[in-house]
């Protein structure tokens, strides 16, 4: 049973100061870890999907999926789209249960980024499921997502207040200086803008691009407004990188759960990490 929806966990999060984190999960047992991670913690989750993950599963069969884990599970887990370009797939996986979705129409213009949104909002408000959009466009890679440091482009306050009040969202994913993938260098952030939009608009602000940023950089963000900050590279590493340790150390063992169950330890300290720096300084 849910106990809050996406946008009250948000606000609620940005009221006192923390942030709730956003994992792209890929299968059951990401999915499971990271709700092991947050039960621990006794802290509310959200579960993200790719468009990638999407489309590898179905949005029946995921939602199901995910659906369960939520239910079963002893804190506040919401289902989230994350960067999803095709306003007909978001539609179906708000009909298959996500609490909610991001449509992504940063590579488009204003207008038609805001139309694509505003279809989106439309149809997912009237299931009780919420909306993320982003303006300007965040460096690196995010599964099919693919933007070039040449075609990255940072948000202003002024178009961001505009955007956020025409297209009805619920969740504003300004593009600030952070980036999908891996670092390379330290990143330039505008946290003036995260501030200012604290101040500016009621709408939960959400943080791209979590791995790698140092813990003095989480908390700077947070502190600024950021409610929902998403983390999807590391969780990625946490799986394969203990895969490949784990094939180096028993070459001939012959044990599906127990790799397993390496795994999953691995993805579960790896989101225990990011959400206790996500909630160090909750009010």
């Amino acid at each position: 049973m849910k106990k809050k929806t996406f946008l009250e966990e948000l606000l609620e999060a940005k009221a006192h100061r923390y942030a709730v984190g956003a994992f792209n999960i890929f299968n059951h047992l990401s999915a499971r870890a990271v709700v092991q991670a947050a039960a621990d913690l006794d802290i509310p989750v959200i579960l993200q999907t790719s468009v990638v993950t999407v489309k590898e599963f179905g949005p029946v069969g995921l939602g199901a999926m995910l659906r369960q884990i939520a239910e079963e599970a002893p804190v506040n887990v919401l289902i989230h789209l994350d960067h999803c370009q095709d306003v007909e797939l978001a539609k179906a996986c708000v009909d298959a249960g996500w609490d909610s979705v991001m449509y992504d129409g940063s590579r488009l213009s204003m207008e038609d980024n805001i139309a694509g949104c505003r279809e989106v909002v439309a149809y997912a408000h009237r299931k009780g499921v919420q909306v993320e959009g982003e303006l300007g466009r965040i460096v690196g890679v995010e599964d099919a997502v693919k933007v070039s440091a040449d075609d990255a482009s940072l948000a202003g306050l002024e178009d961001s207040i505009y955007f956020v009040r025409e297209s009805g969202i619920d969740a504003y994913a300004p593009a600030i200086g952070t980036a999908h993938g891996v670092y390379k260098g330290t990143p330039k952030i505008n946290f003036d803008l995260a501030a200012q939009l604290k101040e500016a608009v009621d709408t939960p602000v959400v943080i791209h691009g979590g791995t790698g940023l140092s813990e003095e950089t989480f908390r700077r963000l947070i502190c600024s407004g950021g409610a929902k900050v998403n983390v999807s590279t590391a969780i990625k590493h946490a799986y394969l990188d203990t895969a490949r340790e784990y094939f180096g150390e028993f070459p001939e063992k012959i044990d599906p759960i127990d790799f397993d169950r390496h795994l999953s330890s691995a993805i579960r300290e790896t989101a225990k990490e990011h959400m206790t720096v996500f909630t160090k300084d909750r009010i």
